[in-house]
């Protein structure tokens, strides 16, 4: 409110002294000097004073309202005066200086031009000196002479996975250092300086994306943009380069909201695998497997899936890799949930078998693995797209025939072999797991076998296996598999 009434006020105002003493200090530094402001006291000690000034006039001045309006007028009054000369000029200091005011104003900069000063034409000249300054910048990370032995050798496996397109192995640099603490690359001015590129000639900024190459490079271009304004690039037909893409994609789902997906968002990382899949086909199924935790990944995901054709659909879920932990099964159902909308019965029915088949080589390969070890209920991230499987695509004799099957082996468990008592505790689990999932088909089919709840009840209830076997939390699970066979319950 405060700085909308002073934005009205700030073509007439009176000068802020302190505030002009401090803008022309900043005037007789260089451009180099003022973007690295840590390297240089005085600068360091402007920009504290410049915050000062601004946060001290907004947030806790005691004077009225209206002296509040009159100050922050003032200050506008001076950071449009800069703004306007780089602009007209193509002084990209100005910008500078400018920006040095606005990132603690955050005050749009089509608030404060003319719709003439905001044209294309208008803003080219100093667009293009941006530019020039920011390809003399590098960005690109590199190890002190005294770092620690593992993070040199991240480094360079960081740096070898780019040269191979290797997406995990560049990565996972990027990610230590993000989650180290400071950042992965911390300029303020920098950044402000790409945001008002961005936002004074949309056209010249994309030309500097165009200029990028390293992963690195395209994190810090990207790491302080709102998502609406990611989501803009995003949809951009003329971005080709994958590597700047792929960190679309990333930057994206890093502000995705964790409770609901917008549309909007789905739309435009499928976009970005499109571009993604007309450059390089096995970066695509990297970029898959790489995002696989992400809701709102899985969910463009499906939609993307059910554009492709099957041959396609099926070379991208084959390098698909099945999670033990069952975290992640809602965020896998985003998958199948946008993938099922628009697609045909045919399409569904392959895309189910596909997961299926990869799903049951999973789970008939730890049953022979000696060293896989499980003490409770197995359900995977694809669980529910095996009850889906068995809903749709098994018969209701076949669906019986397999629950029968299972039953026998657990109720025979300690007749049949095994290496150690630990592999004998797995097979208990792993059986009861494929059983578990099938109970839901068989409640989702409405199968009414009377037979089969007795069964079941006596797998469960066998005090024998479940003081050898069972825990609390199975217990609870094997209850819910008898709820599903239950038929009484639907009457």
């Amino acid at each position: 409110m405060i700085l909308t009434q002073a934005l009205a006020k700030s073509d007439s105002i009176s000068i802020h002294i302190e505030l002009n003493n401090l803008l022309r200090k900043l005037e007789s530094k260089t451009i180099e000097k003022i973007l690295s402001a840590e390297e240089d006291e005085e600068i360091w000690s402007i920009d504290n004073k410049i915050r000062d000034i601004v946060t001290q006039t907004i947030h806790f001045n005691q004077n009225s309202e209206s002296d509040k309006i009159e100050n922050v007028a003032q200050i506008i009054f001076f950071a449009k005066k800069y703004l306007r000369k780089g602009v007209s000029n193509g002084d990209v200091k100005s910008i500078l200086i400018f920006l040095s005011v606005n990132c603690y104003l955050h005050v749009k900069v089509k608030s404060l031009l003319s719709t003439i000063e905001l044209k294309s034409s208008y803003t080219k000249a100093v667009s293009e000196k941006i530019i020039q300054v920011l390809k003399s910048i590098k960005l690109s990370p590199q190890a002190l002479p005294n770092a620690p032995y593992w993070e040199k050798e991240i480094m360079s496996e960081s740096q070898k996975g780019f040269s191979e397109n290797d997406i995990a192995k560049t990565y996972r640099f990027i990610e230590a250092v993000e989650h180290g603490g400071r950042g992965f690359y911390f300029n303020f001015l920098l950044e402000s300086l790409l945001s008002f590129l961005f936002h004074l000639n949309y056209t010249c900024f994309l030309n500097t994306l165009s200029l990028l190459q390293h992963p690195t490079d395209f994190v810090f271009y990207f790491q302080s943009f709102q998502k609406e304004d990611l989501l803009k690039i995003a949809n951009e037909t003329s971005i080709s380069n994958k590597w700047l893409n792929f960190e679309l994609i990333r930057q994206i789902i890093e502000k995705e909201h964790k409770e609901t997906i917008d549309e909007l968002e789905i739309e435009a990382v499928k976009n970005v695998l499109n571009r993604i899949k007309l450059n390089d086909f096995n970066f695509l199924k990297q970029t898959a497997i790489y995002f696989h935790r992400s809701r709102l990944f899985n969910a463009a995901l499906g939609v993307f899936l059910a554009s492709v054709n099957n041959m396609e659909m099926e070379e991208i879920i084959s390098d698909f890799s099945i999670d033990k932990y069952s975290f992640h099964i809602k965020t896998r159902d985003e998958l199948l949930n946008h993938y099922a909308k628009p697609v045909s019965v045919e399409q569904l029915d392959l895309f189910l078998e596909l997961i299926f088949n990869k799903w049951k080589h999973y789970f008939d390969n730890i049953l022979t693995t000696e060293d896989f070890y499980q003490n409770s209920i197995l359900l995977t991230d694809f669980a529910n797209f095996v009850v889906h499987y068995h809903t749709r695509k098994t018969a209701d004799n076949d669906l019986v025939s397999s629950m029968d099957n299972l039953i026998q082996k657990i109720k025979f468990i300690d007749s049949e072999w095994s290496t150690s008592s630990s592999q004998q505790l797995t097979k208990f689990h792993l059986y009861h797991s494929e059983l578990y999932l099938l109970t839901y088909a068989y409640k989702y089919k409405k199968i009414n076998n009377p037979q089969m709840l007795t069964n079941y009840e006596g797998i469960i209830n066998d005090k024998v296996q479940r003081s050898r076997y069972v825990s609390g939390e199975t217990q609870q699970l094997l209850e819910i598999g008898k709820n599903n066979i239950d038929r009484t319950k639907d009457e």
